[in-house]
C-alpha cells in the first residue's frame, strides 16, 4: 500500500507541476497560446570551443566557429525559415526582438547574420539596442560611431558601418547612447537610413530591446517587413510573450514567427542528426557573463 500511495503521488505530483508551468517549451505551445508560426529551436550549446582568438569574434557565433554542430544547422534552418514566410518575396528587414530580456535575441540575430552572410547574401546587422547594446562586442569591434550618431546627422553611412571578418556581412554598432532612444528611432532619419541599406544589402537584421520593456522595438517594427520573437524555452510565462506580441499587433507589425531559445535538444522529441547529436551532451543552462544577449 505504502508502494501504490507513493507511487500514485509522485505521478499526482509531476502532473501538478506540470499544470503549474505556465511557460512556453515545445512547438505545440507556440502554435497554441501564441498563434505564430513556428520558425524553429536553437538547442543549448556550449561555448567552451572557441574559433581562432585573433578574429575579433566572440565566441557565441557558433554559426562561425562551429558550422557543423547542432546550434549551427538550427540557425540554418531559422534562416530558410524566415527567406520563405512569405509568398511573395523574402523579408528584407528583418526586427529580432523578444518580449523580456536574457532570451538570446542578440545571439540569435548575430549567428541568423552570420549564416545568411554565408549563403552568399550580402547582409548587415543594425544594434538598435540602444539601453543595452552588446553586438559590438560580439564581434569584436568599436561602438563609438554607429546608428546614433546616423541618427543625429553626424557622419555618413559608409562611416559608420563595420566590415567584419566574415565575407559578406557588416555591422552598424549602437553608437553613443543617446538620452532619446524611442524617439530617434522613430524618427524619419531612421527610415532614410534603412532605405538607403535596402539598396545595399539583401538583408538587414535589426536587433532591438525587449518589447514589453520599452516602446523602441514597436516603434522599430513599423518599418521592418517583419519580426522574429525569440523565447527562451521553459523560463518566458506565456502571458508574457503575449503581452509582448500584442504590442507588435497593436501597430500591425508582421510578424514573421517564434523561435524557441534555448532547447534541450534530448528530450521532447528533439531529434538532430549532425556532427555533434551522438558526441556531447549540452551542458550550458545560462551565460554568465555581466551581460546577458
Amino acid at each position: 500500500m505504502a508502494l501504490i500511495v507513493g507511487l500514485v503521488t509522485g505521478v499526482g505530483l509531476a502532473f501538478f507541476f506540470e499544470y503549474l508551468d505556465n511557460t512556453i517549451k515545445l512547438p505545440e505551445d507556440v502554435k497554441q497560446y501564441l498563434k505564430t508560426p513556428y520558425l524553429g529551436p536553437v538547442p543549448l550549446f556550449t561555448s567552451e570551443k572557441a574559433g581562432n582568438p585573433d578574429d575579433g569574434a566572440h565566441q557565441d557565433l557558433v554559426a562561425l566557429h562551429s558550422p557543423k554542430s547542432s546550434a549551427s544547422e538550427s540557425y540554418r534552418g531559422i534562416r530558410t525559415s524566415i527567406l520563405f514566410s512569405s509568398a511573395e518575396s523574402a523579408p528584407q528587414v528583418i526586427l529580432v526582438s523578444s518580449a523580456a530580456p536574457k532570451e538570446g535575441k542578440t545571439i540569435t540575430a548575430a549567428n541568423l547574420g552570420v549564416t545568411m552572410a554565408q549563403a552568399n547574401g550580402k547582409t548587415i546587422i543594425l544594434d538598435c539596442d540602444m539601453r543595452r547594446p552588446s553586438m559590438h562586442r560580439l564581434f569584436g569591434t568599436s561602438k563609438d560611431v554607429g546608428v546614433s550618431n546616423l541618427l543625429v546627422g553626424g557622419g555618413s553611412i559608409k562611416e559608420a558601418i563595420v566590415h567584419t571578418r566574415i565575407p559578406n556581412l557588416d555591422i552598424i554598432p549602437c553608437g553613443p547612447i543617446p538620452p532619446n532612444p524611442s524617439e530617434m528611432l522613430g524618427s524619419a532619419r531612421m527610415l532614410t537610413l534603412l532605405n538607403g541599406l535596402r539598396k545595399l544589402y539583401a538583408h538587414i537584421l535589426i536587433d532591438s530591446p525587449p518589447s514589453t520593456a520599452v516602446t523602441d522595438a514597436v516603434v522599430l517594427s513599423r518599418t521592418a517587413d517583419g519580426v522574429i520573437m525569440v523565447v527562451r524555452t521553459g523560463e518566458t510565462a506565456r502571458e508574457i510573450v503575449k503581452n509582448g506580441l500584442a504590442h507588435f499587433g497593436a501597430v500591425g507589425s508582421n510578424i514573421l514567427g517564434t523561435v524557441l531559445n534555448g532547447v534541450d535538444m534530448r528530450g521532447n522529441g528533439y531529434y538532430y542528426y549532425g556532427e555533434d547529436g551522438q558526441k556531447k551532451k549540452s551542458s550550458r543552462t545560462r551565460k554568465k557573463y555581466k551581460d546577458d544577449y
